[in-house]
């Protein structure tokens, strides 16, 4: 998720397990926390963008760096306020929920958060939640900032409880609307006779409600949009070519691999005299598959070569081709509502 989501959510959380008894402490402790995880980042300008794919929501997002960090972060904690009221067990619950929370979110998101580092690289996604959605967000950021300009007592506990519930509810929600979106899919593949190899489904920006889905059959993927609001449940799927046969001469040297571990194979590959290019189709297309005519994939990597071209050296990735103008947001609000 975006760094203010962890950050409010982390002061959340500091603030439910600790407020009450080291007031805004708790808060801004759990907010540091809260974004502790995504500091992996800082190894980026260190090590090669083939490293660097495989480091972030490593193992810094793992279960096992939870369960490590929060009673070293902890005891850290407890000596540096030691005549305080909160023990070395209170401060290690406030890190470890933090942390757990931060990873939690990410994997619902559809990057991919490798949960089991270092006893597996397997990367988790539920593909339940936008990497930004402000009615997660705006629950949480309300009920904290509320509970921090009052004093400690009930109203200021169910401040933040509240936002917190609400945006767990509409977190949790996601997993439901996630499997009736599959179940749409699933029928439109069948009445349309789609031979599907596998699929997924994944939230639009900002929203729950308006869902892409991505089928792979054959060298072809198909996609499709459904909004939950749709007074129909009829899909119309455009086709892409994955173009595989571009990749398979390379598909065992270690750039490659990283590409196809990275996007869980729902790549296309675009090859010309000046250009390799491999886009993640995951993260879709500039125009959001609004329009008709072709547009700028969103996650598109720059495979680099040696001089006969015979190994894959390494890739550049592109910055993302999304803007966001007014027209786009309008045609998003339009699309989620079922227009």
């Amino acid at each position: 998720m975006d760094t203010l989501t962890q950050v409010t959510l982390g002061a959340a959380v500091g603030e439910a397990v600790l407020g009450k008894k080291i007031g805004n402490k708790g808060a801004a402790w759990g907010a540091a926390f809260g974004v502790l995880p995504d500091l992996d980042v800082l190894a980026n300008p260190f090590v090669s963008e083939v490293q660097e794919i495989i480091i972030h929501r490593g193992i810094s997002h793992s279960l096992f760096f939870s369960v490590v960090a929060a009673p070293v972060f902890g005891y850290m904690l407890y000596r540096k306020y030691k005549t305080g009221p909160a023990s070395w067990r209170d401060w290690s619950l406030m890190v470890f929920l933090t942390i757990l929370t931060h990873i939690f979110i990410d994997a619902c998101t559809g990057y991919g958060t490798q949960v089991f580092q270092p006893f597996s690289n397997y990367s988790l996604s539920f593909n339940t939640i936008f990497i930004i959605d402000p009615f997660y967000t705006l629950p949480l950021l309300i009920g904290i900032v509320t509970a921090l300009f009052m004093r400690w007592g009930s109203a200021r506990r169910w401040a933040n409880y509240i936002g917190l519930g609400l945006s767990s509810l509409y977190m949790l929600a996601g997993f439901g609307i996630k499997n009736h979106v599959d179940t749409v899919f699933e029928q439109n593949f069948e009445e349309q006779q789609i031979s599907v190899e596998r699929f997924m489904t994944t939230p639009m920006p900002l929203t729950e409600f308006l869902w892409v889905g991505y089928a792979i059959s054959g060298d072809k993927i198909y996609t499709g949009l459904y909004s939950i609001f749709d007074d129909d449940t009829d899909i119309t799927f455009r086709k892409l070519d994955m173009n595989r046969e571009l990749v398979q001469p390379y598909k065992e040297q270690l750039p490659v691999e990283r590409i196809l571990w990275f996007s869980h194979g729902y790549f296309l590959a675009e090859k010309s005299e000046d250009h390799f290019k491999m886009h993640d189709i995951r993260f879709g297309r500039s125009d959001l598959w609004f329009s008709t005519q072709q547009a700028p994939m969103v996650w598109t990597y720059n495979l680099t070569f040696n001089e006969d071209s015979t190994r894959v050296t390494g890739f550049k990735h592109q910055e993302p081709a999304f803007e966001f103008s007014r027209e786009r947001f309008g045609k998003l609000i339009d699309r989620i509502t079922g227009e």
